[in-house]
């Protein structure tokens, strides 16, 4: 997925999810989403604010770096600690590699969590966000599957949960308790 700030509008709380990184190197490459579903999700207030900090952040380097920054208007892109090899250039895409194996792993051993993939942030959340009772096909809306179907398939083990909680709020409306 790649996020630009005009995809991003802290306004209104929403970033515009509608293209991925198809092509690393000197001119980077972008190409439809995996399932071509082009989506708009809503963020919650605090990351709207740790968004204008890092947009600030970001203003600074390529302020300072103006003659050597490639500005692709990229929310998270390579600063100077990213910088590894001679040829990478200030602005360019985070490679995945670099997120996994770097900030990522980073953070989590600071944060004292057990390890787990980037990836399996995007499960998580889903899980998370189902478990709050949040409805399957919003949950299905923002990881961009095209059917709610696949959704289902995937998270059907939080569900079953849900299936107490429903009964229980059947019972308080027909008995009312």
């Amino acid at each position: 997925m790649r996020s630009e700030w005009s995809d991003v509008d802290l306004a209104a709380a929403k970033i515009r999810i509608a293209r991925q990184l198809t092509k690393m190197g000197a001119e980077p490459e972008w190409g439809p989403l995996k399932a071509g579903f082009r989506r708009t999700i809503t963020i919650a207030t605090p990351t709207v604010a740790l968004l204008r900090a890092h947009r600030k952040h970001q203003a600074e380097i390529k302020m300072k770096n103006r003659s050597v920054y490639a500005d692709h208007d990229l929310v998270f892109a390579k600063e100077w600690p990213h910088l590894t090899r001679r040829w990478m250039t200030l602005g360019h895409p985070l490679q995945m590699n670099n997120i996994g194996q770097r900030e990522y792993a980073g953070l989590i051993k600071t944060a004292g969590l057990r390890p787990i993939r980037f990836h399996d942030l995007r499960h998580t959340c889903a899980t998370l966000l189902l478990q709050a009772g949040q409805p399957i096909h919003v949950v299905s809306e923002r990881l961009g599957h095209a059917k709610v179907a696949t959704t289902m398939e995937i998270y059907a083990h939080v569900l079953p949960t849900q299936q107490k909680d429903a009964a229980a709020a059947l019972g308080g409306l027909l008995y009312g308790r």
